[in-house]
C-alpha cells in the first residue's frame, strides 16, 4: 500500500490533457492548479497548502479523494473485501439468470426473441453510462452506487413475479441498466483507490468472483429448474444481490462522513442564490441538457438500427432523423454552451480513446455473433446439461479473471500495455477459425473447450489493455466519463453482436427447419423454433432431433464465419494506440492500492 499523496493532474479548465501529436509514447502529465469554480463539495488540504490538486474537480470526484485520504490500511484492505463481496453477488445471480433465461423466454414462446431483448437492455445499459458518470462525478459514488443497486433489485423482483413476455423484457432492461450500472461504479471505485501501475491487478482481484461462480452458478440454475422453478431464482438473487451489496455502500459513506468530520470535505450552502439561481447552478452542474440529449439521441438511432426494424409508415426513418438531429444539438452544446459537458471534446478526439473504443465495439461485435445461443447449441447439439452447458459457455468468465491478474503483472513489471495487445491478437484470431472448424456436431466436445480457452486468453488481455489504454490519457476528473465512454462502446458491440446473430438465426434456423422436416406444419415448426424445451423433448437419435441438429449446424458456422470476420478489425483499433509508461500517469491521491 501507498500512504503517500498524488497530487491530481492539473484540469485545463474542463477538458482532457492533450496527447503530444506525432509521439509514439503518451508522455507523463503535467500538475498544478487551477482557479476554484463554485460548487457544493469541495477538498479541503490537510497541510494548510493552498495547492489542493484539482479543485476544479466536481463533487464527487472532490469526495473520493477525500475518502482517500482518511482511508486506513485495514479500511482500504477491508474496503476490497467488501469490493470482492459485491462481484460475487453480480457474477452468482447473473450465472444464474443468465442459464435460467433461455427456459423463461421458451416458456411464453419466444425463445427467438432472446436477441432482441439482448439487444434493447445492452443499448440502453451502455447509454445510460453517461448521465451515471455525471451523477458520480457531481453527486458521488455512494450515493450513484445506493441508485444503481436498487434499481437492480427491482428488475429481479419484476422479472420473478412477471406473466408475459413483454413484462419480463421491460424487467431485464431495469435489471440490466442496474447491474451495468452497478459494475460501472465499482470500477471506477477500484480505478479511485489504485495507482495506474497496479490498476490492472486491482481489476483482475475485483472479477476473481468468477472463479468460484462459473463452477457454482450452473448447478445452482439447475436446482432451481429442476427441485423449483426460474421465480424463485429470480427473487433469491434479488434479496442476496441487495445484502450483498450494502457492506462497501456503508464503508464509502462511513469514510465520506469521516472525511467532512476532519474538515476534508465540506458542503458549501449556495449562499446568496435565489432558488432560480440554485436550480440553474445544478443544471449546469449535471449538464442536465447535454444529458438528455445524448441519451435520447443515441437511444432513438441505436435501438431501431440494433432491432434492425423495418420503416414502416416512415415511423423508424422519423426516429433515426430525429435522433441524428438531438446528437448534432448535443455535440455543439458540448462545445459551445456546457459548463460542466458530459465529455470533453478533447476526450473523444484521444487517440486512444477513440482506438479503445473501436476495439471494445469490434470485441464485443464477435463474441456475441456466435455466443448468443452457445448454451442452447451445447444442450441440443452435444447433448449437454444445464450445468455443462454452463461451465463450458462460462470458461470466458472464469479464465478472463484469472488471466486479467497475469496481464496485469505484466504491464506492472513491464511498464507498458501495447506489446501485449499485439501479442494477444494472434490468439484471439485462432481461437475464432478455429471456432468455424469446431463447431460441428460430430467434433469432440474437448475442442470447443479449446476454443474457448484460446478466446479467453486473447479478448481478456485485449480488454484489460484497452482500459488502460483509455484510462492513461485521462485525468481523475474525467475518469468516469471516459469509463462512460468505452462502456458504451462495448454495449454498442453487444447489440451489434446480438443483432448479427440474430438475423442469421432467424434467416436460417425457420428455413433449415422446414426443408429438413416438410411433413410438420407451420405452426409445429414455429413452436420448434421458438422453444428450447420443445427442442430438448425429442431424444437424440430422434430423426426430428437430428433434424434440429443439422439446422444449429447451420446457424452456428455462419455465426461464427462472421464473428471470425469482424475480428479482423481489432488489428487496426490496437494500431491507432499510443503506448504509454503506466507508472508516471499518476491520477489519484489519497492512500491507494
Amino acid at each position: 500500500m501507498d500512504d503517500t499523496e498524488i497530487q491530481v493532474p492539473l484540469l485545463a479548465g474542463s477538458s482532457s490533457r492533450q496527447l503530444e501529436e506525432g509521439a509514439d509514447v503518451v508522455q507523463p502529465q503535467q500538475y498544478g492548479t487551477t482557479n476554484k469554480n463554485d460548487a457544493s463539495v469541495r477538498v479541503v488540504p490537510d497541510d494548510g497548502d493552498s495547492d489542493d490538486g484539482d479543485s476544479d474537480a466536481q463533487g464527487g470526484v472532490q469526495q473520493a479523494d477525500a475518502i482517500n485520504m482518511v482511508w486506513s490500511k485495514s479500511a482500504l484492505v477491508l474496503a476490497y473485501c467488501f469490493i470482492f463481496l459485491c462481484s460475487f453477488a453480480q457474477a452468482l445471480q447473473w450465472q444464474i439468470i443468465s442459464n435460467l433465461t433461455p427456459y423463461v423466454t421458451s416458456e411464453f414462446s419466444s425463445h427467438s426473441l432472446i436477441p432482441t431483448i439482448g439487444i434493447v437492455s445492452s443499448i440502453l445499459s451502455g447509454v445510460l453510462k453517461l448521465p451515471i458518470s455525471k451523477i458520480i462525478d457531481a453527486w458521488g459514488r455512494p450515493q450513484g452506487l445506493a441508485s444503481v443497486i436498487v434499481l437492480a433489485t427491482i428488475g429481479l423482483i419484476l422479472m420473478a413475479v412477471c406473466q408475459n413476455v413483454k413484462t419480463y423484457a421491460a424487467a431485464q432492461v431495469f435489471y440490466a441498466v442496474g447491474l451495468s450500472g452497478f459494475s460501472y461504479i465499482l470500477t471506477i471505485i477500484v480505478s479511485d483507490t489504485s495507482s495506474m501501475k497496479n490498476r490492472a491487478i486491482a481489476f483482475g482481484f475485483s472479477t476473481s468472483p468468477n472463479l468460484i461462480t462459473t463452477f457454482i452458478g450452473p448447478v445452482i440454475a439447475r436446482w432451481f429448474y429442476e427441485k423449483s422453478n426460474w421465480r424463485w431464482a429470480f427473487g433469491g438473487s434479488a434479496i442476496m444481490f441487495f445484502l450483498f451489496s450494502l457492506p462497501i455502500l456503508v464503508i464509502l459513506m462511513m469514510n465520506a462522513r469521516k472525511a467532512e468530520r476532519l474538515g476534508l470535505l465540506k458542503k458549501e450552502p449556495l449562499s446568496g442564490k435565489s432558488t432560480t439561481q440554485s436550480i440553474r447552478w445544478h443544471l449546469n452542474e449535471y449538464d442536465a441538457i447535454g444529458v438528455v440529449l445524448i441519451t435520447v439521441g443515441l437511444t432513438m438511432v441505436l435501438v431501431p438500427i440494433s432491432l434492425g426494424t423495418k420503416a414502416e409508415n416512415g415511423w423508424d426513418i422519423s426516429f433515426l432523423v430525429v435522433g441524428l438531429v438531438l446528437l448534432v444539438a448535443f455535440g455543439f452544446h458540448e462545445k459551445y454552451t456546457a459548463t460542466r459537458p458530459v465529455v470533453a471534446f478533447s476526450v473523444l478526439f484521444s487517440r486512444n480513446v477513440a482506438g479503445a473504443c473501436l476495439l471494445s465495439i469490434v470485441l464485443f461485435v464477435s463474441y456475441y455473433s456466435w455466443d448468443s445461443y452457445y448454451s442452447s447449441y451445447l444442450q441440443v447439439v452435444h447433448g449437454l446439461s444445464i450445468t455443462q452447458a454452463g461451465y463450458i459457455d462460462h470458461i470466458y468468465g472464469f479464465g478472463s479473471c484469472l488471466w486479467a491478474v497475469v496481464v496485469g503483472y505484466l504491464i506492472r513489471v513491464s511498464d507498458r500495455y501495447k506489446w501485449l495487445a499485439w501479442v494477444a491478437l494472434p490468439v484471439y484470431f485462432l481461437g475464432g477459425g478455429m471456432m468455424i472448424v469446431f463447431r460441428r456436431p460430430d467434433t469432440h466436445i474437448g475442442f470447443l473447450v479449446l476454443c474457448q480457452i484460446l478466446m479467453t486468453i486473447g479478448g481478456s488481455t485485449l480488454v484489460v489493455c484497452h482500459q488502460i489504454a483509455i484510462m492513461v490519457t485521462s485525468t481523475h476528473g474525467e475518469l468516469a466519463s471516459v469509463m462512460a465512454v468505452l462502456s458504451l462502446a462495448s454495449y454498442v458491440g453487444s447489440a451489434g453482436g446480438n443483432t448479427l446473430s440474430g438475423a442469421i438465426w432467424n434467416s436460417t434456423l425457420p428455413k433449415a427447419l422446414a426443408e429438413l422436416l416438410p411433413n410438420f406444419s407451420e405452426k409445429e415448426l414455429f413452436q420448434i423454433g421458438s422453444s428450447l424445451t420443445k427442442q430438448l423433448s425429442y431424444p437424440m437419435g430422434d430423426p426430428v432431433r437430428t433434424a434440429i441438429i443439422t439446422a444449429y449446424d447451420r446457424a452456428q458456422v455462419r455465426m461464427c464465419i462472421t464473428g471470425s470476420l469482424v475480428s479482423l478489425l481489432q488489428v487496426v483499433a490496437v494500431a491507432i494506440w499510443k503506448d504509454a509508461v503506466v507508472s508516471q500517469v499518476k491520477q489519484v491521491k489519497g492512500k491507494v492500492l
